[in-house]
C-alpha cells in the first residue's frame, strides 16, 4: 500500500466516509494504543469500572503493532486508552519506537506521575504532543473531581516539565491543558488568574469543554443536547483502539471493552480493519440501524447539529483558509462539529 501524506490520507477517509465504505482500501489515521489500563485515579467522570483484566503491553507486541502501523496509512498513534499511560515504566522507550518509525506520537496524561525524572525521558524521546488532563482551575474543583491527586503536586510537574521544554529552547512538545467543566456549570470559563501563572512558559493550549458520556454509559453527566441531524461515527472510517493485550476495542470510549473487533497478536491491522465485525458495523451504520449496535445504541456520535459533509469539507482547501474569516463574521451561526478522526477524551 502507498503511504499518503496525512492531509492526503485525512482527505481519502473523508471520501470513503462520505461513501459510507464498507471495506475501506486504506487504514486509520491514528492508532489508539494503549501501554496500560491501569489508572492511580479514581476520577468521577469516567466509565472505567474495572470489569477488564488489567495488564501492561508486552514491548514485543509494542513493536509488532507499530512496524505494521506505516504500511497501512496510519500517521499518529497515541499512547493512552482507559488507563495512566506513566504508569508503563517503558513509556520513553514506546515513544522514541513510535517517532523512530515516522509516526507523530502523542501521551495523555493526567500528570500525577510528571516527575522530572520522566520529564526528561519523554523529552529525549522526541515526544511530539503532550495533553495533560487538569479538571478544575482550583484546589476543590479539581480534587473533586480528579479523586486522588493533589492540586499543588501536579500543577509543579507540569510546570517542571513546561520548564524543562523551555530550557531546551524546543517547540516539541506541543503541550495542550484540557480541563473539563464542572457539571453543575456547564457554561463554565477557566479563571485568567488560574492561566496567568503558566506565563512565561511554553504552554501550547488550555480549553475547557464539557465532559463525555462514554457513549451513553455516564448519561448522568450528558450535557450537551445531541445534533438532529443522524450520519454514522466517523471513528470505523479513521481510527482504531487497541488494548494492552491486543485486541482491538470498539472504539476510543469503550474504556471496558464491550465489544472485541479482533486481536492483533494474530491478526494484522488491515485484516481487523476490514474483518468481519468492523465492516458489519459500517454497514449497519449506514443503514441508519445503530440501535442494533449496543456501542453505537446510545451514543451521541452519530448526530450533527448541522450537516456534517459540510464541516469535513468547510476543513479542506480553499475552504479551510475561508473559515476563520467566516467565524469572525457570524460567530454565532457557525457551530463546529468533533474534528475528523481520533474521539478526544481525557484520562
Amino acid at each position: 500500500m502507498v503511504r499518503l501524506s496525512k492531509k492526503w490520507a485525512t482527505y481519502r477517509c473523508s471520501y470513503h466516509w462520505f461513501r459510507r465504505t464498507e471495506a475501506p482500501p486504506t487504514g486509520p489515521i491514528g492508532l489508539n494504543v494503549e501501554p496500560t489500563n491501569a489508572c492511580n485515579l479514581k476520577c468521577y467522570t469516567c466509565s472505567l469500572d474495572g470489569s477488564r483484566k488489567r495488564g501492561v503491553m508486552d514491548l514485543d507486541l509494542f513493536r509488532k503493532i507499530i512496524d505494521q502501523a506505516p504500511e497501512s496509512g496510519v500517521h499518529e498513534i497515541f499512547l493512552f486508552e482507559a488507563g495512566e499511560p506513566l504508569l508503563h515504566k517503558d513509556l520513553p522507550y514506546m515513544v522514541e519506537y513510535v517517532v523512530s518509525k515516522g509516526l507523530v506520537s502523542w501521551v495523555v496524561t493526567n500528570g500525577t506521575l510528571l516527575t522530572r525524572e520522566k520529564s526528561q525521558a519523554l523529552l529525549d524521546a522526541g515526544l511530539d504532543n503532550m495533553w495533560v488532563s487538569f479538571d478544575g482551575d482550583n484546589k476543590e474543583d479539581y480534587e473533586k473531581m480528579r479523586v486522588g491527586a493533589n492540586y499543588e503536586e501536579v500543577i509543579d510537574n507540569i510546570k517542571t516539565f513546561l520548564q524543562l521544554k523551555k530550557e531546551r529552547g524546543s517547540n516539541k512538545p506541543f503541550i495542550s491543558l484540557q480541563m473539563l467543566k464542572l457539571l453543575e456549570n456547564p457554561n463554565q470559563e477557566i479563571d485568567p488568574k488560574f492561566i496567568a501563572q503558566f506565563d512565561g512558559l511554553p504552554l501550547d493550549d488550555i480549553s475547557a469543554r464539557n465532559p463525555h458520556d462514554w457513549r451513553g454509559e455516564r448519561g448522568v453527566i450528558r450535557q450537551e443536547e445531541w445534533g438532529k441531524a443522524y450520519y454514522p461515527c466517523q471513528v470505523f472510517w479513521s481510527a482504531m483502539s487497541i488494548a494492552w493485550d491486543g485486541r482491538v476495542l470498539g472504539c476510543s470510549a469503550d474504556l471496558n471493552g464491550k465489544q472485541i473487533f479482533g486481536d492483533l497478536n494474530h491478526q494484522t491491522i488491515m485484516e481487523v480493519w476490514n474483518g468481519e465485525e468492523m465492516r458489519r458495523h459500517r454497514r449497519l451504520l449506514k443503514q441508519k440501524r445503530y440501535r442494533e449496535l449496543d456501542l453505537c445504541a446510545s451514543c451521541h456520535a452519530n448526530w450533527y447539529e448541522g450537516h456534517p459533509r459540510l464541516f469535513v469539507l468547510s476543513t479542506m482547501p480553499p475552504l479551510k483558509q475561508v473559515k476563520p474569516w467566516v467565524r469572525k463574521i457570524f460567530p454565532k451561526k457557525n457551530k463546529t462539529q468533533p474534528a475528523f478522526g481520533i474521539d478526544s477524551k481525557t484520562k
